[in-house]
């Protein structure tokens, strides 16, 4: 039954590999990749580092001294009236004019000075707390202890980290690692849907069918397909760490996540995942005749798909709520929801056995009943869905 696998295998793949769709699509991820990891760095580039010149009306000379010993050193004192300082800042002459009456502050400026402003309510609140501390003849030890804060450290049991750092990267990591099994296995399940029907519209099924057995055609496209999957995604694992490496968010995400045990599971998981829906896409491909009906019959599968992303986003700030654990189990949901818990929380071994086992088996049971349809849906044309399965169906019988 497995005559000609090969050839097909090495057909489809080579094909896909030197595909411009697949040339373009490699290029462009690995530029958002790039970017994603290197974003500090990238809007570092266009923020305004410099300073906004600054004016204050005040008759207190200590507002000048204390921004600049805060870290605001481009700052002036000076006696304005309100219509010089509008036409100071209309003329570029100056960014920002404050006019301080006591603790009460009104700022002009052209557009929002937001470091300005911030630094400059700091200042005041420090000459206005040493001005209260001074009058009222409170110890300044007390004010101190009053205002230091109380140290929490605080220490996890469960998967996802040690404390609120690893936890969050962990989060981070996790929630990346979920776009990339969703993205990955919506786009090359779509990828065998529109392979089978396009040979088909094409007529080309015809010629492969006849000397190929039908379900060799389908696990050469399955295998294929998965083969490339591996190749792409581990490349742009591989880029992404190697880029992440300049960046210290990126890399303190990855260092408190633990990237291997997570490469490992995600691997294994999207695998499992791939051969599970991939199947189910190659069988409704081979169902009708042109792509764009491809699109509609697939479209059940991917909202098993989005169903299950969308619960795993929930499952991020709550991977032990019983639905998450409960759809752990269901093979259509597990490489996500089984994969987010054994990352973020303590799983028992026999629970991810019990989920990999029945993806497993669920895999074995789609392929036999999937091939059933499939050998007669690549040979069977028509416009009408329903008529094809009606046909398909009294072919099986």
């Amino acid at each position: 039954m497995l005559h000609n696998f090969r050839p097909l295998y090495t057909f489809t793949l080579k094909s896909r590999i030197r595909s411009k769709a697949f040339v373009v699509s490699t290029v462009l991820t690995l530029l958002f990749i790039f970017a994603f990891t290197n974003a500090d760095k990238i809007f570092s580039v266009f923020e305004d580092s410099e300073q906004a010149s600054a004016v204050v009306v005040t008759d207190n000379p200590d507002v000048v001294g204390t921004l600049q010993a805060i870290g605001y050193e481009d700052v002036t004192s000076r006696d304005l009236s309100e219509a010089a300082a509008r036409d100071e800042i209309n003329n570029g002459e100056v960014d920002v004019v404050a006019f301080i009456d006591e603790y009460a502050v009104r700022v002009i400026s052209e557009r929002p000075e937001t470091e300005f402003t911030t630094m400059l309510q700091t200042a005041l609140l420090q000459l206005r707390n040493t001005e209260l501390i001074e009058t009222s003849n409170v110890d300044p030890t007390v004010i101190a202890a009053l205002n230091e804060p109380i140290q929490l450290d605080e220490s996890y049991l469960g998967r996802g980290g040690e404390n609120s750092d690893e936890l969050s990267s962990a989060s981070a990591l996790v929630y990346a690692m979920l776009m990339l099994l969703y993205i990955s296995i919506i786009t090359y399940g779509q990828m065998i849907a529109t392979e089978v029907t396009t040979e088909k519209s094409s007529r080309v099924m015809e010629l492969i069918i006849s000397t190929t057995h039908p379900i060799t055609h389908m696990l050469a496209k399955i295998t294929a397909i998965g083969t490339l999957a591996i190749f792409q995604i581990g490349f742009f694992l591989g880029f992404g760490y190697v880029s992440a490496s300049g960046s210290e968010l990126a890399t303190s995400v990855i260092e408190n996540a633990g990237n291997t045990r997570a490469v490992a599971y995600m691997l294994i998981f999207f695998l499992l995942g791939y051969l599970l829906y991939a199947s189910l896409f190659a069988v409704l491909g081979s169902l009708v005749s042109r792509v764009e009906e491809a699109q509609q019959m697939i479209m059940p599968v991917v909202m098993l798909l989005v169903v299950a992303f969308f619960v795993a986003i929930f499952g991020l700030n709550n991977p032990d709520a019983t639905i998450v654990t409960v759809l752990s189990f269901v093979p259509f949901f597990a490489p996500m929801l089984m994969f987010l818990r054994v990352m973020l929380v303590d799983v028992a071994v026999w629970e991810v056995a019990l989920s990999i086992g029945l993806l497993v088996g669920t895999i074995g049971l789609t392929l036999w009943i999937g091939s059933k349809f499939y050998r007669g849906g690549v040979l069977f044309y028509g416009t009408n869905a329903i008529k094809q399965w009606r046909q398909i169906l009294q072919n099986r019988q």
